[in-house]
C-alpha cells in the first residue's frame, strides 16, 4: 500500500508539471483547446491526488491522513485545487490555471520528496472535531493562498495597463474584474472557513485536553489573521475601497500569515500536529 501511496503522489506531480507545460505552450496558441487540455490535466491531476489519500487513508486506517509533512504539503495542494475547481468554478479562467498549476507542482513535489515510506501505520488523532478543524483551516489557507496569486496577477495587469506595455502574457491574463473576484470571493471564503477552524479547535482542544487553548500563541496568530483580512473584506465591501491599495493590504496579510505559520513551529507553548 505504501509503493502505491507515492506512485499516485507522484503521478499527481507530474500531471500538474504537464498541465503548467499545456498552459505554457497556450501563451502562443490561441486556440481554445489549448488551455481545455490544459485544464484536463489539471483535473486528472486532482483527481490522481484524491486517490493517494484514499491509499493513505487505508494504509493508516483513518479518515484524515494529515499527519506527516508530506501529507500535509500533498494535502495543502489537493485543498488549493478542489477550492479553485469546485468552489470557485463560476469565477474560473484559464490563463489563471499558469499561476496556479506551478504551485501545485512545487507542492506536491516537495511532498514526494518528503514521502515517508516508513511512517506510522495508525493515526494518532481519530477526533471528528479535529478532521473538521484541519479541513476548514486547510481549505482556508487554500482560499488565502488563490487569493493572493489573483492579488500579484492583478498588479501586474494594472501595470501593463498604466504603462500600455501590452506583451503575450498580459494578453493572457484575466480583465481587472474577473482578477478582483478572485480575490475577494476567495478571502471571504477563506474568512469563514479559518473562524470555523478556530471555533472547532476550541472544542476539540476542551474535548482532548479539558481547557480551551485560548492563549495558545497558534490560536491567538490565526486570530490576528482573522482580523486582518475581516479589515480587508470591511474596507472593499462596507468603504468601497477599491484597487491597488486594498489589494496590496491582502498581500500583506498573506505575508504575515505564512510568516507567524512558519515561524510559530519554533515557538514554545504552540500547538503543532504534524508528527
Amino acid at each position: 500500500m505504501k509503493i502505491f501511496s507515492f506512485l499516485f503522489l507522484f503521478a499527481s506531480f507530474l500531471l500538474y508539471l504537464a498541465a503548467f507545460a499545456a498552459h505554457i505552450i497556450s501563451l502562443k496558441n490561441t486556440q481554445a483547446d489549448a488551455h481545455r487540455r490544459a485544464a484536463k490535466l489539471m483535473a486528472a491531476a486532482f483527481r490522481v491526488a484524491t486517490l493517494y489519500f484514499i491509499s493513505e487513508a487505508l494504509r493508516m486506517e483513518s479518515f484524515l491522513p494529515v499527519f506527516h509533512l508530506a501529507q500535509a504539503l500533498a494535502f495543502f495542494a489537493w485543498s488549493i485545487a478542489f477550492v479553485y475547481l469546485f468552489l470557485l468554478a463560476r469565477i474560473q479562467r484559464d490563463s489563471f490555471g499558469l499561476v496556479l498549476t506551478p504551485l501545485l507542482a512545487i507542492l506536491t513535489g516537495s511532498a514526494t520528496l518528503a514521502f515517508q515510506i516508513k511512517a506510522s501505520a495508525s493515526a494518532p488523532y481519530p477526533d471528528s472535531f479535529f478532521i473538521i478543524h484541519i479541513i476548514s483551516a486547510f481549505f482556508a489557507y487554500a482560499c488565502f493562498t488563490i487569493a493572493f496569486a489573483a492579488g500579484v496577477l492583478y498588479l501586474i495587469q494594472q501595470h501593463e495597463l498604466k504603462t500600455r506595455r501590452a506583451g503575450t502574457f498580459y494578453h493572457r491574463l484575466p480583465a481587472l474584474e474577473p482578477l478582483e473576484k478572485l480575490i475577494f470571493q476567495p478571502m471571504a471564503m477563506g474568512v469563514v472557513l479559518l473562524s470555523a477552524a478556530v471555533i472547532v479547535g476550541f472544542f476539540w482542544s476542551h474535548a482532548q485536553f479539558g481547557e480551551y487553548w485560548l492563549t495558545d500563541p497558534k490560536t491567538v496568530s490565526t486570530l490576528l489573521i482573522i482580523f486582518a483580512y475581516g479589515l480587508i473584506l470591511y474596507l472593499r465591501y462596507g468603504l468601497a475601497v477599491r484597487g491597488k491599495r486594498v489589494i496590496v493590504f491582502g498581500l500583506i496579510a498573506f505575508g504575515l500569515m505564512i510568516f507567524m505559520f512558519v515561524g510559530l513551529r519554533f515557538v514554545s507553548g504552540s500547538h503543532n500536529f504534524l508528527q
